[in-house]
């Protein structure tokens, strides 16, 4: 029963979000807001430019390490300032940087991420890994799961650090994309490129998800029938 409540509010969140998407960007209130934080962002950035590329890196990093932060709200400044690619290639390395600190930190201290309060998702994820893994379905899992769960949970396993970069830096690639084309369509004024965009990465991330889950199933079917007697 509690399973099916909380597939239930799952949906309802997949279909409120794209609402919701679609809502704010026509929001003048909400375009007002982002107008007044970018023009801040903006102002520090140009007042201080290698210090406030070096402090987006940083946040995206620690965005790849910790669940509570994020630099993706200084994005649309951070396109004004520095240009599309370059604003890319710091929200992109970030995010490599920190999932492979993550990944190190699990490896040699998951007793210390236990304390910290992750065992509860450790145990959720790594039911979808093993260190055998093959790299697709790695980056599938670096796709399908929140930023800072495939450094940790991969790095626990001490699944092979190359397999591993690679397959975060593909996941990363794919949402940075995202985040600085929706980004500088919000800045443009533009919010049906923007909504397009973010529900494009919502769409793929819930197709990673159902095809995890769907190889998992797969995977315990054929377990159960090689382990069946004869």
């Amino acid at each position: 029963m509690v399973h099916k409540r909380s597939s239930v509010w799952f949906w309802i969140a997949v279909a409120a979000i794209p609402l919701l998407l679609v809502a704010l960007p026509y929001s003048a209130t909400f375009r007002n807001y982002a107008a007044q934080a970018n023009e801040w962002a903006e102002g520090i950035m140009n007042a201080h430019p290698v210090m406030g590329a070096a402090v987006f890196f940083l946040f995206a990093a620690l965005s790849a390490m910790l669940a509570f932060t994020s630099s993706v709200v200084l994005v649309p400044a951070a396109n004004l300032v520095w240009g599309k690619l370059f604003t890319f290639l710091l929200l992109w390395g970030g995010w490599v940087a920190g999932a492979v600190v993550a990944f190190e930190i699990g490896k040699v201290a998951r007793p210390l991420l236990v304390r910290l309060g992750y065992q509860e998702k450790l145990n959720k994820y790594q039911q979808f890994v093993s260190r055998r893994m093959k790299f697709w379905t790695t980056v599938l899992f670096c796709i399908a799961v929140p930023s800072e769960i495939p450094g940790y949970v991969l790095g626990g396993l001490h699944y092979p650090f190359l397999k591993f970069l690679g397959a975060i830096a593909i996941a990363e690639c794919l949402y940075a994309l995202g985040i600085v084309i929706a980004g500088q369509s919000l800045v443009a004024a533009k919010p049906l490129p923007f909504v397009v965009i973010i529900a494009v990465l919502i769409v793929v991330v819930i197709s990673a998800r159902f095809l995890l889950r769907t190889l998992k199933k797969s995977k315990s079917t054929n377990r159960r029938k090689a382990n069946a007697p004869r």
